[in-house]
């Protein structure tokens, strides 16, 4: 009997049929797939884009409505400004200079960090609220007259007051410093204070929801700073003048006073020419030079005598004598005396010409000696002259300064007391407005029309900004390349995603609707998995398995069985997954399997036969066989020797699909691989996390030179979506109809 039990323990299966040997398929064995080809950066983000365009356009769209509502809650504000112009800054340096630009730089930062000051904000607010409270008296007054109101100092019908608008309610009464305080924020907020670009004016701007208003803030800001410059300068004024007031009698006697002692000092030393005691002092100067000419002059003639007194006391020739008294005649005596020895008149002519022309050298040095004692007599006479001079000059040069000097700060003083008069009279903040705020007609705030665009821009590029960082972040499998580079193992197919997934329905797409996608994709997975040569005869066994139960690993499985029944041959479904019960019952259910009275385990215990444990499918031509509740796969798989059957079933079946258990509930599916040829990996499409199936894939793999080959597909793959993603794989030939 086939597939009995005494067939399989006696019989050699050698000489009931040869098992040819499975050679492995190309496809399942085949280098991996390069990557589809790489494109630009800016290609993927335009796709991925593409892919969330409607997205993309629910980003754009809602930025625009926010824009829009944000332009419509921002009250429309006017800005009035007032414009003023500081004093040039004075100049001390020469006429006509310009005053250095550091000055007026700080003259400038100065007056704007006084005009945002707390206290000058403080008093602009005590100046708005007079303004308006006597406003609101005209307007009482007027009672029903018709009196325009006046767009200059902002009245106008139903004005409230400015403290009430900045408040808007908000701060109850019985708290005046917080209602201050958050009046002063406001004013604060809606003030702009600048320099006109290189400019001495100052720019004073309000921005407030009423034109008039805005221009009655800007103007009274600017006034109440002139006016409080202009007062601390009369203060200040008053002040100096009071201390020069003070100090005036004191200066003015001490002038007195010094203005006598000088007069008495003259007449007590009488007048001093002053003339005579330069010429004095210059004669001095004369005869200082004159006497140190003489004395040198007196040395000289001393030295060339006592010179001559050595020469003769020495025995010298006639010839150096002549030398050093410098005489012609003696000179002619020596040379007459060399050539004539022997005469006795030219002896006594050369001594007489020596002591005369000694007693000429001593004779000139006393004229020095006393030209020298007539000077220093003359000098000493004028040294007295200048001495008696210079004492009644230091008197006056010590009192005639303080005179001046007093003078001097007397008369300064009294032009200060003039012009701090003048100005106290007239008094000037040095500040003076150049231009008034008068209600402006064109709004500052932008219509609410001119925000929609950027804040679409900004929610478009916030949608982009989100779109990209969410396909980065996304590690589930779509692609075939992408899969196949995520697993390292070969993609074989794709299956489109069906509407309804149940026992008829699946049926009906593999079997009668041939030229269906879903058809077509489960064939030629099927044919990819289990090739069929030409002439061949051998069967295969392919187990199905996936990490998750809903990663459509039971639907696949029948829907290869099913497609299996179309190559000829007999097919039988090994269901070994106990989770996946509902499509299974549904298959049993519909097309009235009869029960088996054994399973999986009793035959691969050798407790009854193949035939016993099958159950039959007549309608669709697949046999059915299963593992009971009870049974343990992990047991039976580990105390079995997997070859016993698998020659069994590959000489009775064509195709076996073993419905494998999942690869996260234990190690069942590893120890199946040696059971099957092929090993197919579901993965749902979008949904299974590459990590997780690279986990499940390095179990199943086990030791890659005796486990079965396997390959990864994609399930419940969403055709349209897919084709968005332009991956170039086969789903592109699964959208294609065939002719």
């Amino acid at each position: 009997m086939e597939g009995s039990i005494v067939s399989r323990k006696q019989l050699p299966r050698a000489t009931e049929m040869h098992v040819a040997a499975h050679e492995t398929r190309p496809r399942m064995r085949r280098p991996l797939r390069e990557p589809m080809d790489t494109q630009a950066p800016i290609n993927q983000l335009l796709t991925t884009i593409a892919r969330r365009k409607w997205f993309m356009l629910a980003m754009v769209a809602l930025g625009g409505v926010l824009a829009g509502l944000a332009g419509l809650a921002v009250p429309v504000g006017f800005e009035a400004t007032t414009q003023i112009i500081l004093d040039a800054p004075s100049r001390n340096g020469p006429a006509g200079a310009e005053p250095p630009a550091e000055m007026l730089d700080a003259s400038i930062d100065d007056n704007i960090t006084m005009l945002l000051s707390q206290g000058n904000l403080r008093r602009v607010m005590a100046a708005l609220r007079k303004t308006e409270a006597g406003s609101t008296a005209e307007q009482g007054d007027a009672g029903t007259g018709n009196s325009p109101p006046n767009p200059a100092r902002g009245d106008r019908p139903n004005l409230r007051s400015f403290a009430d608008g900045l408040l808007g309610g908000i701060l109850p009464q019985s708290k005046p410093d917080a209602a201050d305080a958050a009046e002063l924020k406001a004013l604060r907020k809606g003030m702009r204070v600048g320099q006109e670009l290189r400019s001495r004016v100052i720019s004073i701007g309000f921005t407030d929801p009423d034109p008039a208003r805005a221009a009655m803030v800007a103007n009274t800001f600017a006034q109440s700073y002139i006016d409080d410059l202009a007062k601390r300068r009369q203060a200040a004024d008053k002040v100096e003048l009071t201390s020069i007031v003070a100090a005036l009698p004191g200066v003015q006697r001490d002038l007195a006073a010094a203005t006598d002692r000088l007069e008495k000092y003259r007449l007590s030393h009488g007048a001093v020419d002053q003339g005579a005691a330069d010429n004095a002092a210059k004669e001095t100067a004369e005869l200082s030079q004159q006497i140190s000419l003489s004395k040198a002059d007196l040395s000289a003639t001393e030295s060339r005598l006592r010179h001559i007194q050595e020469l003769r006391k020495e025995g010298a020739s006639v010839a150096s004598l002549a030398q050093a008294i410098g005489s012609p005649l003696l000179a002619e005596l020596a040379a007459r005396q060399a050539s004539d020895t022997a005469d006795k008149n030219l002896s006594d002519a050369i001594n007489r010409e020596i002591e005369q022309a000694t007693a000429r050298i001593a004779a000139e040095a006393s004229i020095y000696r006393a030209q020298i004692a007539a000077l220093e007599s003359r000098k000493n006479v004028l040294d007295a002259v200048v001495a008696d001079t210079a004492g009644r000059l230091s008197g006056l040069r010590a009192l005639e300064p303080q005179v001046s000097i007093l003078t001097q700060r007397y008369n300064q003083l009294l032009t200060q007391q003039q012009e701090l008069i003048r100005r106290i009279a007239t008094p000037s903040a040095g500040v003076s407005v150049l231009s008034a705020a008068w209600p402006p007609t064109n709004p500052k705030t932008l219509s609410p029309i001119f925000l929609i665009p950027p804040g679409m821009v900004v929610f478009g590029l916030l949608g982009g900004v989100f779109v990209v960082i969410r396909n980065r972040l996304d590690q589930t499998l779509r692609g075939e390349a992408e899969t196949e580079a995520a697993l390292g193992v070969p993609c074989l197919g794709l299956i489109p995603q069906a509407p309804t997934m149940h026992a008829k329905r699946l049926k009906q797409l593999v079997l009668a609707q041939l030229r269906s996608r879903y058809s077509r994709a489960v064939t030629s997975l099927l044919v990819a998995a289990a090739p069929k040569q030409a002439g061949d005869r051998s069967s295969h066994v392919i187990l199905v398995t996936s990490s998750l139960q809903d990663d459509g690993k039971t639907e696949l499985a029948w829907s290869l069985a099913l497609a299996a029944t179309r190559l000829g041959g007999r097919v039988l479904f090994l269901d070994l997954d106990r989770t996946g019960a509902r499509l299974t019952n549904e298959f049993l259910g519909e097309f009235k399997a009869l029960k088996p009275h054994f399973f999986f385990g009793d035959y691969v215990s050798e407790r009854c036969a193949l035939h016993d444990a099958i159950a039959g499918m007549p309608e669709i031509g697949i046999d059915f066989m299963a593992l009971a509740p009870s049974e343990d796969l992990l047991a039976l798989l580990s105390t079995v020797d997997s070859s016993l059957f698998t020659d069994e079933l590959h000489s009775i079946y064509s195709i076996v699909i073993i419905n494998g258990p999942v690869g996260l509930g234990g190690p069942e599916a590893g120890l199946l691989t040696g059971w099957a040829d092929a090993v197919l990996f579901a993965i749902r499409w979008g949904r299974t996390r590459r990590s997780m199936a690279r986990e499940v894939l390095e179990t199943l793999a086990g030791d890659a030179s005796v486990s079965a080959p396997v390959g990864s597909v994609l399930t419940q793959v969403n055709l349209k979506k897919h084709a968005s993603y332009r991956f170039g794989d086969g789903a592109d030939l699964l959208l294609e109809e065939p002719s």
